[in-house]
């Protein structure tokens, strides 16, 4: 990310400035004047590199109000725009608040100022988080890694490494496996309420069945009605007349002749003899005789016979087999109840039996999704993946620290950090707790930190900025540590363009050669002095 451009309207008391940044190279000294309260406190030094970190974010390095972020005189249009990448431009303002982003020509601004900035941060890879460790260091910057806990450590190295997005998965991954367990609790009771409605209907089936089989009837008559049991009863008595009708007709062909019924079966060589008195069959030998003297009606009289006999087995077989009276309808009714009943509670069994099945089948899965989302909810963890990351660039960390902390305090201190990223300090082969250094030696340790975790940026995907700014990282310093400090700023330099805003002598004696940007405060407005 290459920032080219700054120009600053009515933010804190700067009025109007306008800086082209690319322009400069190397170490530039930020000097200021201060010439309604004497010396340089307070000219607007800072305010330069708080309008660059507000540009880019709407955050500031301090914590502010709106009412002190903008220019007390003007109170309105307060304005930052930044160019970048030589095509980009981001305007923030406040009163009123506005954000906009544009590439050439072309408008990239969103609905809100909040979706604007999110597109923002992935055109350039970038999030205040990542440009306060890579881009502003000193006052204001209150980053303090060796004073965090080291699950705070962990976290601090997720947010370095770019891997907020990755550990959101586990918040997700928490609000799953919660889901899942509360369905798993949720099938098992439902499956408990409808067990029990089983148990209550099959229950009541048996008691159905047991009081049946106090009617004794073979079949189940739920579907009838009174009325149908009429219409079957005057059926089969008009079936009963026509078999009457067609067995008559039979007998009285039988009477004429000699006075014999006669069924010819098959090969049987046989004639039936009905007794007019009793009506039983006799069977006797038919003659030669009565073959020959009947032989020219008796396929005649066989089929007529057998066609009658046809109709009354259909006229037998359309009677309905039900045999209750209707004069018995109030017995058959409590049975009928009883089989709609039956047929209605067998019902609801089905129903409960394959609202259970899905229920189980829901736990199940339930179940099993809940088991993975212990796994992965474990793999994203701090004490999982981020232990992962933190084991493969432990060896980079470490060796960038102490790179930086040679410089600062001439190879008299040493620090190792193990996997739970807990520090080991030591200094003339001894160890010395963190605590108990003094505050320069605290501010040494965690600038060659704080450079460290730029470095470690570049293992990420964010982008690395062309700029450094330092506001009064030598506070609290001693001469070696400054001359070690300058040293390390001639290092960093050869690919970074370093703002460097200090008061304390001996730096601003080694930087007397450098390039500078002059701010002076009159009347209470920060410009630019030519002198």
């Amino acid at each position: 990310m290459k920032i080219n451009k700054i120009s600053i309207q009515n933010f804190y008391s700067i009025k109007n400035i306008e800086l082209e940044l690319d322009t400069y190279s190397g170490l530039v000294l930020i000097k200021g004047k201060n010439l309604d309260t004497g010396g340089s406190n307070g000219s607007g030094k800072s305010a330069i590199i708080e309008a660059v970190c507000w540009g880019l974010t709407g955050k500031t390095i301090r914590k502010s109000t709106e009412d002190a972020l903008i220019n007390f005189k003007s109170k309105r249009n307060c304005v930052v725009e930044i160019t970048l990448n030589d095509d980009y431009v981001i305007r923030r303002s406040k009163k009123p608040t506005k954000l906009e982003f544009f590439k050439g020509k072309e408008a990239l601004t969103k609905e809100g100022v909040i979706e604007t900035q999110k597109t923002i941060d992935a055109t350039f890879k970038i999030s205040y988080k990542t440009l306060m460790v890579s881009m502003f260091f000193g006052q204001h910057n209150n980053f303090s890694f060796l004073d965090a806990s080291p699950d705070d450590k962990r976290i601090i190295i997720r947010n370095f490494l770019n891997l907020d997005e990755v550990f959101s998965m586990r918040d997700k991954i928490r609000n799953f496996k919660s889901n899942f367990n509360q369905q798993a609790k949720t099938s098992e009771a439902l499956i408990k309420e409808h067990s029990s409605g089983l148990k209550e209907l099959e229950d009541k089936i048996r008691s159905i069945n047991e009081d049946k089989e106090e009617y004794n009837y073979s079949e189940d008559f739920s579907g009838l009605t009174l009325e149908s049991i009429i219409a079957t009863e005057n059926k089969n008595r008009n079936i009963d007349e026509s078999i009457k009708s067609i067995s008559s007709d039979l007998f009285s062909i039988g009477k004429e002749k000699d006075p014999l019924v006669y069924k010819i079966t098959k090969g049987s060589g046989e004639y039936s003899d009905r007794c007019g008195s009793c009506g039983n069959i006799k069977v006797k030998e038919i003659t030669e005789n009565d073959i020959e003297h009947w032989e020219g009606e008796l396929t005649n009289l066989e089929k007529y016979i057998a066609q009658k006999e046809i109709e009354i087995a259909l006229l037998r077989e359309q009677k309905s087999s039900l045999k209750i009276s209707s004069d018995d309808w109030s017995k058959f009714n409590e049975y009928k109840n009883l089989c709609e009943k039956e047929a209605l509670f067998l019902e609801m069994i089905d129903d409960v039996q394959d609202k259970i099945y899905i229920e189980e089948e829901i736990k199940k899965d339930s179940i099993n999704q809940y088991e993975v989302m212990r796994f992965w909810e474990t793999a994203f963890s701090e004490k999982g993946l981020i232990k992962y990351v933190i084991r493969n660039v432990l060896q980079f960390f470490n060796e960038k620290s102490n790179y930086y902390l040679s410089y600062l305090t001439d190879n008299k201190y040493f620090i190792e950090f193990d996997e739970e990223l807990i520090e080991k300090i030591t200094t003339n082969g001894g160890f010395i707790h963190y605590i108990s250094l003094s505050g320069g030696e605290k501010r040494k340790i965690n600038l060659a930190i704080l450079l460290a975790m730029k470095d470690l940026l570049h293992l990420t995907d964010s982008e690395d900025s062309n700029l450094l700014f330092f506001d009064e990282v030598a506070e609290n310093i001693d001469k070696e540590g400054i001359a070690g400090l300058y040293q390390l700023l001639q290092e960093i330099k050869k690919d970074k363009t370093i703002f460097i805003i200090t008061h304390n002598k001996e730096l601003k004696t080694l930087l007397d050669s450098v390039p500078r940007i002059s701010i002076m405060k009159h009347k209470g407005t920060s410009t630019l002095s030519r002198r």
